[in-house]
């Protein structure tokens, strides 16, 4: 009862310090420039425009869904928490006091995760719901039943990995940063099969597959694989990111600590 009792209360002090930190105030920023740009965009449009549901959700998908959403936003709020979970801890030195408690070092991981990943998955989702309803009804209601899975999945594998990360590097926002929005921007516009280490491969892979018959065509030199591969290598992703994780947070020593 004692050892539940902590690791619920590990949870409970995850989900408070997260949410009351700054990383909600630098996710809020470009939520807030994304509903902006989504409003006016519409403010913007003429009435033959609003008739024309199939031309507003190619453009809809193409311009803010795969490109912006799904290559920033999706990112930035899973490193904003995902990093700062663990990692957090172990920039103010006060992981050594997590690790000398009576739970196991994989049960510490796995609080901070469960304690993430509701977080991630309540703003990703919750705004992308918001972002569809400024659009009109039809395009909203096709987006979010087109896209709404493989964000989710994205958010999922995105959380796993930055705990990955968090585990294996001090300075993981950074190295998060750079993965997210730089690495996986160049190896997703380059041919081959390079870019099959990207989670947003997968989930534009995903995407582009779904609402092919929508009008929404991939890039000539994307190569998208099929929704069930991608769907796997997600769930490879997110299950085994966070296992891996465990792991080597099982075993590592982190002498920076002492």
């Amino acid at each position: 009862m004692s050892f539940l009792r902590a690791w619920t209360t590990l949870i409970w002090l995850t989900v408070r310090r997260l949410i009351w930190s700054a990383n909600t105030l630098m996710v809020a920023l470009p939520l807030a420039a994304c509903g902006a740009f989504l409003f006016f965009w519409t403010q913007e449009m003429q009435p033959d425009d609003y008739a024309d549901h199939a031309k507003i959700f190619a453009q809809f998908s193409n311009v803010f869904v795969i490109t912006i959403f799904s290559l920033f936003i999706i990112p930035v709020c899973a490193l904003a928490y995902a990093t700062t979970s663990i990692g957090g801890d172990r920039e103010e030195q006060t992981l050594l006091f997590l690790l000398i408690r009576p739970v196991p070092r994989s049960m510490v991981l796995a609080a901070k995760y469960v304690g993430t990943l509701p977080i991630v998955v309540a703003v990703v989702a919750g705004s992308f719901y918001v972002f569809c309803r400024i659009m009109p009804a039809p395009v909203a209601d096709e987006a979010l039943r087109l896209y709404l899975p493989s964000i989710v999945l994205m958010s999922v594998a995105y959380v796993s990995l930055f705990h990955l990360f968090a585990v294996l590097f001090r300075h993981s926002t950074i190295v998060a940063l750079i993965y997210s929005l730089f690495m996986e921007t160049i190896l997703g516009a380059m041919p081959g099969i390079i870019k099959r280490v990207a989670v947003n491969f997968y989930g534009r892979s995903m995407m582009y597959e779904l609402a092919g018959d929508f009008g929404v065509q991939e890039p000539l030199f994307f190569q998208a694989v099929e929704q069930s591969t991608a769907q796997t290598m997600l769930l490879i992703f997110a299950f085994g990111g966070i296992i891996l994780a465990a792991l080597i947070f099982s075993r590592k020593e982190y002498r920076d600590l002492s």
